[in-house]
Protein backbone atom coordinates (compact mmCIF):
# COMPACT_ATOMS: atom_id res chain seq x y z
CA UNK A 1 0.00 0.00 0.00
CA UNK A 2 1.59 3.29 -1.10
CA UNK A 3 -1.24 5.85 -1.18
CA UNK A 4 -2.75 6.78 2.16
CA UNK A 5 -5.78 8.96 2.73
CA UNK A 6 -5.00 9.34 6.43
CA UNK A 7 -1.76 10.31 8.18
CA UNK A 8 -2.39 7.73 10.92
CA UNK A 9 -2.43 4.87 8.44
CA UNK A 10 0.68 6.18 6.66
CA UNK A 11 2.51 6.47 9.97
CA UNK A 12 1.54 2.94 11.01
CA UNK A 13 3.09 1.68 7.79
CA UNK A 14 6.25 3.74 8.28
CA UNK A 15 7.20 1.86 11.46
CA UNK A 16 9.51 -0.75 9.85
CA UNK A 17 11.60 2.02 8.28
CA UNK A 18 11.78 3.87 11.61
CA UNK A 19 13.08 0.74 13.37
CA UNK A 20 15.61 0.14 10.57
CA UNK A 21 16.92 3.68 11.02
CA UNK A 22 17.29 3.19 14.76
CA UNK A 23 19.14 -0.09 14.26
CA UNK A 24 21.48 1.56 11.78
CA UNK A 25 22.28 4.41 14.16
CA UNK A 26 22.33 2.66 17.53
CA UNK A 27 23.68 -0.86 16.87
CA UNK A 28 27.25 -1.21 15.61
CA UNK A 29 28.48 -3.85 13.16
CA UNK A 30 29.83 -5.84 16.14
CA UNK A 31 26.53 -5.56 18.07
CA UNK A 32 27.49 -2.81 20.50
CA UNK A 33 24.54 -0.67 21.67
CA UNK A 34 25.42 2.98 21.06
CA UNK A 35 22.99 4.84 23.31
CA UNK A 36 23.67 7.28 26.11
CA UNK A 37 23.86 4.96 29.12
CA UNK A 38 23.71 6.21 32.72
CA UNK A 39 25.55 4.78 35.68
CA UNK A 40 23.73 2.09 37.62
CA UNK A 41 20.86 3.34 39.78
CA UNK A 42 19.06 1.61 42.63
CA UNK A 43 15.68 2.65 41.27
CA UNK A 44 14.49 3.88 37.88
CA UNK A 45 11.48 6.18 37.67
CA UNK A 46 9.81 6.52 34.26
CA UNK A 47 7.68 9.63 33.91
CA UNK A 48 5.37 10.48 31.00
CA UNK A 49 1.83 11.15 29.84
CA UNK A 50 -0.52 9.60 27.27
CA UNK A 51 0.96 6.99 24.94
CA UNK A 52 4.46 7.78 26.23
CA UNK A 53 3.30 6.61 29.66
CA UNK A 54 2.31 3.25 28.17
CA UNK A 55 5.85 2.94 26.82
CA UNK A 56 7.01 3.48 30.40
CA UNK A 57 4.69 0.78 31.78
CA UNK A 58 6.02 -1.76 29.27
CA UNK A 59 9.67 -0.87 29.82
CA UNK A 60 9.43 -0.71 33.63
CA UNK A 61 8.14 -4.28 33.62
CA UNK A 62 10.99 -5.34 31.31
CA UNK A 63 13.50 -3.62 33.60
CA UNK A 64 12.21 -5.67 36.51
CA UNK A 65 12.33 -8.99 34.68
CA UNK A 66 15.54 -8.63 32.67
CA UNK A 67 17.64 -6.47 35.00
CA UNK A 68 16.07 -7.15 38.38
CA UNK A 69 15.91 -3.40 38.93
CA UNK A 70 13.33 -1.56 40.95
CA UNK A 71 11.55 0.29 38.15
CA UNK A 72 8.22 2.08 38.19
CA UNK A 73 6.16 4.10 35.71
CA UNK A 74 4.40 7.29 36.79
CA UNK A 75 1.88 9.53 35.10
CA UNK A 76 3.46 12.99 34.99
CA UNK A 77 0.40 14.53 36.62
CA UNK A 78 0.46 11.96 39.43
CA UNK A 79 4.14 12.00 40.35
CA UNK A 80 4.78 12.94 43.99
CA UNK A 81 8.18 13.90 45.39
CA UNK A 82 8.84 12.88 48.97
CA UNK A 83 11.49 14.70 50.96
CA UNK A 84 12.44 11.37 52.53
CA UNK A 85 13.48 9.72 49.23
CA UNK A 86 17.15 9.22 48.31
CA UNK A 87 17.09 11.10 45.00
CA UNK A 88 20.80 10.64 44.28
CA UNK A 89 20.37 6.87 43.84
CA UNK A 90 17.52 7.18 41.35
CA UNK A 91 17.54 7.57 37.59
CA UNK A 92 14.63 9.59 36.20
CA UNK A 93 13.63 8.77 32.63
CA UNK A 94 11.37 11.32 30.94
CA UNK A 95 9.61 10.17 27.76
CA UNK A 96 8.00 12.69 25.42
CA UNK A 97 7.55 12.86 21.68
CA UNK A 98 7.88 16.65 21.54
CA UNK A 99 10.10 17.16 24.57
CA UNK A 100 7.71 19.94 25.55
CA UNK A 101 4.86 18.04 27.25
CA UNK A 102 3.89 20.53 29.94
CA UNK A 103 3.18 18.28 32.93
CA UNK A 104 6.18 16.02 32.19
CA UNK A 105 8.43 19.07 31.87
CA UNK A 106 7.13 20.44 35.17
CA UNK A 107 8.12 17.21 36.95
CA UNK A 108 11.54 17.25 35.30
CA UNK A 109 12.24 20.75 36.59
CA UNK A 110 11.28 19.70 40.12
CA UNK A 111 13.48 16.59 39.92
CA UNK A 112 16.44 18.68 38.74
CA UNK A 113 16.27 20.56 42.02
CA UNK A 114 17.24 17.26 43.72
CA UNK A 115 19.45 15.47 41.17
CA UNK A 116 20.79 15.76 37.63
CA UNK A 117 20.53 11.98 37.08
CA UNK A 118 17.98 12.40 34.29
CA UNK A 119 17.49 10.79 30.89
CA UNK A 120 15.26 12.06 28.08
CA UNK A 121 13.78 9.84 25.36
CA UNK A 122 12.40 12.21 22.76
CA UNK A 123 11.63 12.68 19.09
CA UNK A 124 12.88 16.27 19.22
CA UNK A 125 16.49 17.34 19.55
CA UNK A 126 16.95 20.72 21.27
CA UNK A 127 13.55 20.60 22.92
CA UNK A 128 13.41 21.87 26.50
CA UNK A 129 13.54 18.38 28.03
CA UNK A 130 16.35 17.36 25.70
CA UNK A 131 18.48 20.32 26.72
CA UNK A 132 17.84 19.85 30.43
CA UNK A 133 18.58 16.09 30.56
CA UNK A 134 21.99 14.68 31.42
CA UNK A 135 21.48 11.64 29.17
CA UNK A 136 19.53 11.65 25.91
CA UNK A 137 18.16 9.19 23.33
CA UNK A 138 16.76 10.52 20.06
CA UNK A 139 13.93 8.38 18.68
CA UNK A 140 14.29 9.48 15.03
CA UNK A 141 10.64 8.81 14.15
CA UNK A 142 10.25 11.91 11.99
CA UNK A 143 7.27 14.23 12.06
CA UNK A 144 4.04 12.58 13.22
CA UNK A 145 0.98 14.41 11.90
CA UNK A 146 -1.81 12.26 13.32
CA UNK A 147 -2.81 13.13 16.87
CA UNK A 148 -2.97 9.40 17.67
CA UNK A 149 0.69 8.45 18.12
CA UNK A 150 1.89 5.30 16.36
CA UNK A 151 5.41 5.39 14.91
CA UNK A 152 6.65 7.81 17.59
CA UNK A 153 5.51 5.40 20.31
CA UNK A 154 7.10 2.38 18.61
CA UNK A 155 10.36 4.31 18.38
CA UNK A 156 10.17 5.17 22.09
CA UNK A 157 9.62 1.54 23.08
CA UNK A 158 12.42 0.37 20.80
CA UNK A 159 14.88 2.96 22.15
CA UNK A 160 13.96 2.04 25.72
CA UNK A 161 14.63 -1.62 24.90
CA UNK A 162 18.04 -0.59 23.57
CA UNK A 163 18.64 1.20 26.87
CA UNK A 164 18.00 -2.04 28.75
CA UNK A 165 20.41 -3.95 26.52
CA UNK A 166 23.03 -1.20 26.82
CA UNK A 167 22.88 -1.43 30.62
CA UNK A 168 23.21 -5.21 30.43
CA UNK A 169 26.20 -4.88 28.08
CA UNK A 170 27.81 -2.42 30.47
CA UNK A 171 27.44 -5.03 33.21
CA UNK A 172 29.36 -7.52 31.07
CA UNK A 173 26.43 -9.58 29.75
CA UNK A 174 26.34 -11.05 26.26
CA UNK A 175 23.12 -9.77 24.68
CA UNK A 176 23.86 -10.81 21.10
CA UNK A 177 20.76 -13.02 20.90
CA UNK A 178 18.50 -10.19 22.04
CA UNK A 179 20.08 -7.85 19.49
CA UNK A 180 19.50 -10.36 16.70
CA UNK A 181 15.85 -10.54 17.76
CA UNK A 182 15.57 -6.77 17.47
CA UNK A 183 17.11 -6.91 14.01
CA UNK A 184 14.18 -9.12 12.94
CA UNK A 185 11.65 -6.45 13.91
CA UNK A 186 11.32 -4.44 10.67
CA UNK A 187 10.39 -7.43 8.51
CA UNK A 188 8.30 -8.91 11.30
CA UNK A 189 6.24 -5.71 11.51
CA UNK A 190 5.80 -5.79 7.73
CA UNK A 191 4.31 -9.28 8.08
CA UNK A 192 1.88 -8.02 10.73
CA UNK A 193 0.75 -5.26 8.37
CA UNK A 194 -0.27 -7.99 5.93
CA UNK A 195 -3.09 -8.77 8.40
CA UNK A 196 -4.72 -5.43 7.65
CA UNK A 197 -7.68 -6.90 5.73
CA UNK A 198 -8.42 -9.38 8.53
CA UNK A 199 -8.20 -6.58 11.11
CA UNK A 200 -10.58 -4.46 9.04
CA UNK A 201 -13.28 -7.14 9.29
CA UNK A 202 -12.86 -7.43 13.07
CA UNK A 203 -12.89 -3.64 13.46
CA UNK A 204 -16.18 -3.46 11.55
CA UNK A 205 -17.70 -5.80 14.15
CA UNK A 206 -16.14 -3.95 17.10
CA UNK A 207 -17.36 -0.59 15.82
CA UNK A 208 -20.94 -1.73 16.47
CA UNK A 209 -20.34 -1.90 20.23
CA UNK A 210 -20.70 0.97 22.71
CA UNK A 211 -17.91 -0.40 24.91
CA UNK A 212 -14.81 -2.54 24.48
CA UNK A 213 -12.82 -4.11 27.31
CA UNK A 214 -9.16 -4.98 26.64
CA UNK A 215 -7.37 -7.44 28.94
CA UNK A 216 -3.64 -8.03 29.34
CA UNK A 217 -1.13 -9.05 32.03
CA UNK A 218 2.05 -7.27 33.17
CA UNK A 219 3.88 -6.00 30.07
CA UNK A 220 0.79 -6.77 28.02
CA UNK A 221 -1.37 -4.68 30.36
CA UNK A 222 0.69 -1.72 29.16
CA UNK A 223 -0.21 -2.74 25.60
CA UNK A 224 -3.87 -3.11 26.60
CA UNK A 225 -3.83 0.45 27.98
CA UNK A 226 -2.30 1.75 24.77
CA UNK A 227 -4.84 -0.14 22.65
CA UNK A 228 -7.68 1.27 24.75
CA UNK A 229 -6.36 4.81 24.35
CA UNK A 230 -5.94 4.45 20.59
CA UNK A 231 -9.49 3.13 20.07
CA UNK A 232 -10.95 5.69 22.46
CA UNK A 233 -9.25 8.76 21.00
CA UNK A 234 -9.86 7.86 17.34
CA UNK A 235 -13.31 6.22 17.36
CA UNK A 236 -14.72 7.60 20.68
CA UNK A 237 -15.81 4.07 21.69
CA UNK A 238 -15.70 3.71 25.48
CA UNK A 239 -12.67 1.41 25.71
CA UNK A 240 -11.10 0.34 29.00
CA UNK A 241 -8.01 -1.75 29.80
CA UNK A 242 -7.82 -4.17 32.72
CA UNK A 243 -5.21 -6.57 34.09
CA UNK A 244 -6.44 -9.99 32.97
CA UNK A 245 -6.74 -11.46 36.47
CA UNK A 246 -8.21 -8.35 38.08
CA UNK A 247 -11.01 -8.06 35.53
CA UNK A 248 -12.82 -11.01 37.09
CA UNK A 249 -13.08 -9.21 40.46
CA UNK A 250 -16.21 -7.17 39.92
CA UNK A 251 -15.22 -5.39 36.72
CA UNK A 252 -16.55 -8.28 34.66
CA UNK A 253 -20.09 -7.13 35.52
CA UNK A 254 -19.73 -4.50 32.77
CA UNK A 255 -20.41 -7.36 30.33
CA UNK A 256 -24.07 -7.30 31.45
CA UNK A 257 -24.24 -4.39 28.99
CA UNK A 258 -23.47 -4.75 25.30
CA UNK A 259 -19.68 -4.94 25.30
CA UNK A 260 -16.95 -6.61 23.30
CA UNK A 261 -13.84 -8.15 24.87
CA UNK A 262 -10.35 -8.15 23.40
CA UNK A 263 -7.79 -10.35 25.20
CA UNK A 264 -4.03 -10.02 24.73
CA UNK A 265 -2.62 -13.45 25.51
CA UNK A 266 1.04 -13.92 26.43
CA UNK A 267 2.82 -17.21 27.01
CA UNK A 268 3.41 -16.76 30.75
CA UNK A 269 -0.30 -16.18 31.38
CA UNK A 270 -1.88 -18.76 29.05
CA UNK A 271 -3.48 -20.58 31.99
CA UNK A 272 -4.95 -17.44 33.56
CA UNK A 273 -6.31 -16.31 30.20
CA UNK A 274 -7.94 -19.65 29.44
CA UNK A 275 -9.64 -19.80 32.85
CA UNK A 276 -10.91 -16.25 32.56
CA UNK A 277 -12.11 -16.67 28.99
CA UNK A 278 -14.01 -19.82 30.01
CA UNK A 279 -15.79 -17.91 32.78
CA UNK A 280 -16.56 -14.95 30.53
CA UNK A 281 -17.85 -17.20 27.79
CA UNK A 282 -20.05 -19.23 30.15
CA UNK A 283 -21.54 -16.26 32.03
CA UNK A 284 -21.81 -13.59 29.31
CA UNK A 285 -20.83 -15.00 25.89
CA UNK A 286 -19.81 -11.57 24.53
CA UNK A 287 -18.19 -10.84 21.18
CA UNK A 288 -14.66 -11.86 22.13
CA UNK A 289 -11.37 -11.54 20.22
CA UNK A 290 -8.00 -12.93 21.27
CA UNK A 291 -4.56 -11.92 20.01
CA UNK A 292 -1.99 -14.50 21.08
CA UNK A 293 1.56 -15.68 20.57
CA UNK A 294 2.39 -18.77 18.54
CA UNK A 295 2.41 -21.06 21.59
CA UNK A 296 -1.19 -20.33 22.54
CA UNK A 297 -3.38 -23.48 22.71
CA UNK A 298 -5.92 -24.08 19.97
CA UNK A 299 -8.51 -23.98 22.73
CA UNK A 300 -8.83 -20.23 22.25
CA UNK A 301 -10.44 -20.82 18.86
CA UNK A 302 -13.30 -22.70 20.48
CA UNK A 303 -14.33 -19.89 22.84
CA UNK A 304 -13.64 -16.71 20.86
CA UNK A 305 -15.42 -15.21 17.89
CA UNK A 306 -12.06 -14.27 16.37
CA UNK A 307 -8.58 -15.54 17.21
CA UNK A 308 -5.43 -13.91 15.80
CA UNK A 309 -2.11 -15.72 16.12
CA UNK A 310 1.11 -13.74 16.02
CA UNK A 311 3.60 -16.06 14.37
CA UNK A 312 6.45 -15.90 16.89
CA UNK A 313 7.53 -17.30 20.23
CA UNK A 314 9.81 -14.31 20.96
CA UNK A 315 8.42 -11.85 23.52
CA UNK A 316 9.85 -8.68 21.96
CA UNK A 317 8.36 -9.55 18.58
CA UNK A 318 5.04 -10.43 20.21
CA UNK A 319 4.94 -7.02 21.91
CA UNK A 320 5.42 -5.14 18.65
CA UNK A 321 3.12 -7.48 16.76
CA UNK A 322 0.27 -6.81 19.19
CA UNK A 323 1.03 -3.08 19.17
CA UNK A 324 0.73 -2.84 15.39
CA UNK A 325 -2.49 -4.88 15.29
CA UNK A 326 -4.03 -2.67 17.99
CA UNK A 327 -3.08 0.42 15.98
CA UNK A 328 -4.76 -1.02 12.88
CA UNK A 329 -7.85 -1.95 14.92
CA UNK A 330 -8.15 1.59 16.25
CA UNK A 331 -7.70 3.07 12.80
CA UNK A 332 -10.28 0.79 11.17
CA UNK A 333 -12.83 1.25 13.99
CA UNK A 334 -12.60 5.01 13.53
CA UNK A 335 -12.83 4.67 9.76
CA UNK A 336 -15.90 2.44 10.01
CA UNK A 337 -17.59 5.08 12.18
CA UNK A 338 -16.63 7.95 9.89
CA UNK A 339 -14.55 9.77 12.51
CA UNK A 340 -12.03 12.54 11.90
CA UNK A 341 -9.15 10.09 12.35
CA UNK A 342 -6.14 12.40 12.26
CA UNK A 343 -7.73 15.22 14.23
CA UNK A 344 -10.22 13.80 16.77
CA UNK A 345 -12.63 16.37 18.16
CA UNK A 346 -11.23 18.29 21.13
CA UNK A 347 -7.70 16.84 20.99
CA UNK A 348 -4.42 18.49 20.06
CA UNK A 349 -0.72 17.89 20.52
CA UNK A 350 2.63 19.52 20.01
CA UNK A 351 3.94 18.21 16.66
CA UNK A 352 7.67 18.33 16.06
CA UNK A 353 10.21 16.33 14.08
Amino acid sequence: MSDFQFAMEREIYQQPEVIEKLLENYVSFDNKILVDTPEKAQKICFIASGSSYHCCVIIAEMMKTSLGLDAEAFYSGEFFMSDKANWKKRLFVFVSQSGETSDTLAVMKRVLEKTDNTLCISNTINSTMWNLAKYKIYTMAGKEDSIASTKALSAQIFCAMLLILAIRQKQGENVSQEIEELKCLPNFIRRQLNSHDEIKKIAKDLSEYDAIEILGSRIFYGLAKEGALKIKETSYINTTAYPSGEFMHGHVAILNRKSAVLVLVDEIHHGVCINNIKKIYKSYNPYMVTIADKNAPEYFNELCRKHITIDTKIEVLTIFGMLVLLQLLAFECAKALGRNIDKPTGLSKVVKA
